[in-house]
């Protein structure tokens, strides 16, 4: 199972590499085509979990594949857009919770269109190639605010990547 995750994680490295290279499509004058709504599926999730009655003690563990859905929030996009840094608004949905994201225009290795999304405050990322809707999504969680106890057990901190279809 480590062996898995040191894959991811060196995934994960390269990808923040590949980040620091992006160039804003803000400054070109672009706007973001997306498509109303999005199926995304994960093709492999891995991370740190703590789990119950472990005081502070995450373990590395590769999690179950999971499924979301992306909307772009017509709402924000209408009212807040003209006077935001942002580019783009979008409601992300999962089997737990719903979780509303700030997107700004990325152009990616090859000129690939891309978006940056992060909630506020900022516990959740995604990063989604818009020429082949593929996906890198990271959060993290945990006993940073809920403090040491048993509140803090079954957090975790992962990142996932998959591919995205419009519908």
């Amino acid at each position: 199972m480590l062996r898995g995750i040191d894959h991811v994680l060196r995934r994960y490295i390269a990808w923040l590499a590949l980040m620091a290279a992006w160039t804003p499509l803000n400054a070109l004058g672009e706007a973001p085509q997306l498509p109303q709504k999005i199926s995304c599926q994960a093709v492999q999730t891995a991370g740190f979990h703590d789990y119950p009655h472990n005081e502070e003690a995450y373990e590395a563990v590769v999690f179950y594949e999971s499924e979301f859905r992306l909307e772009v929030n017509r709402v924000l996009m209408k009212h807040l857009l003209a006077d935001s840094p942002f580019d783009a608004f979008l409601t992300l949905f999962d089997d737990e919770r719903v979780v509303e994201l700030q997107c700004a225009n990325l152009r990616g290795a090859g000129s690939a269109k891309g978006l940056s999304c992060v909630n506020a405050p900022p516990s959740d990322l995604l990063l989604l190639n818009l020429d082949n809707l593929r996906f890198t999504r990271t959060a993290i969680g945990g006993w940073t605010f809920t403090g040491a106890g048993e509140t803090s057990a079954g957090e975790s901190i992962y990142v996932e990547y998959g591919q995205c279809e419009e519908g």
